[in-house]
């Protein structure tokens, strides 16, 4: 599979009805993984404080997909991405690490369009269909990491509470507490 390429003609691909399904690794996705080491490599013992992995380093976590192309009666031509991601990131609550899954779905409208007709194509379509642009070489691991990039929460938090573990702040013991009893009424 790490030879694969994942370059697509994404309007024959539509047009044929073709599908795209892989299961890759974290690694093949530098960017993401960018944003996700800057989360959890701190915390993780197999590399040192402040240490940097490189791009061979084992992330934690898979991206599957599913890539379906579709052309209706009118002859549109439409891409349907199928993402389920697992990843392990780093809870911004109580700091430690939290696994994560994404379950995303999008549909794209193939165009040609050019600059001055796009408001009408995106006016006709609304909001149930992105647009991609026609491409001999549609990237389609860009697609996929560019998505699952924009679907990451800003700060993610357990869902259970792990408020309690963390100290609050201005939450100290009071160092005058014991001298409390000593007061004569």
């Amino acid at each position: 599979m790490t030879n694969q390429t994942f370059l697509i003609d994404n309007l024959a691909f539509a047009a044929r009805g073709e599908r795209l399904e892989a299961s890759l690794p974290l690694s093949f996705f530098p960017r993401l993984c960018e944003l996700i080491e800057s989360q959890h490599l701190e915390a993780d013992a197999n590399n040192p404080p402040g240490d940097v992995a490189s791009p061979n380093s084992k992330l934690e976590g898979l991206v599957n997909f599913v890539l379906n192309g579709e052309k209706n009666v009118l002859g549109q031509c439409y891409l349907h991405l199928v993402l389920n991601v697992s990843l392990v990131t780093s809870c911004q609550r109580c700091l430690s690490k939290m696994p994560l899954s994404l379950a995303l779905d999008f549909h794209y409208l193939i165009s040609d369009a050019d600059d001055s007709s796009l408001d009408d194509v995106e006016a006709t379509i609304g909001d149930d269909f992105d647009l991609q642009e026609v491409s001999q070489e549609m990237d389609v691991k860009l697609l996929i990491e560019d998505e699952v990039i924009m679907a990451l929460p800003i700060a993610p938090v357990h869902n259970n509470d792990c408020a309690a573990v963390t100290m609050q702040s201005g939450e100290k013991p009071n160092p005058f507490a014991a001298l409390k009893g000593l007061i004569k009424s």
